[in-house]
């Protein structure tokens, strides 16, 4: 199960996209699919939300390592 419910770990996430070069513009490898992760991330941390399986879900497979170790 892949779960985040840390501010630490969702601020972990968010740099990790970043350093990705992740915007809330950036589509998946072909050009499918769209959201707004920059958003949604610090929303979760203003919001004290956890990103969940649904989340990971919907993340894009190369995105997919940016979630690993984080709780």
């Amino acid at each position: 199960m892949h779960y985040i419910e840390t501010k630490k770990g969702l601020e972990t996430l968010l740099k990790r996209y970043l350093e990705a070069g992740v915007t809330d513009e950036t589509m998946d490898k072909d050009n499918s699919y769209q959201a707004k992760w920059i958003s949604c991330i610090k929303g979760c941390i203003a919001d004290g939300l956890a990103m969940d399986e649904v989340d990971w879900e919907n993340t894009p497979v190369e995105l997919r390592p940016l979630w690993r170790g984080l709780r």
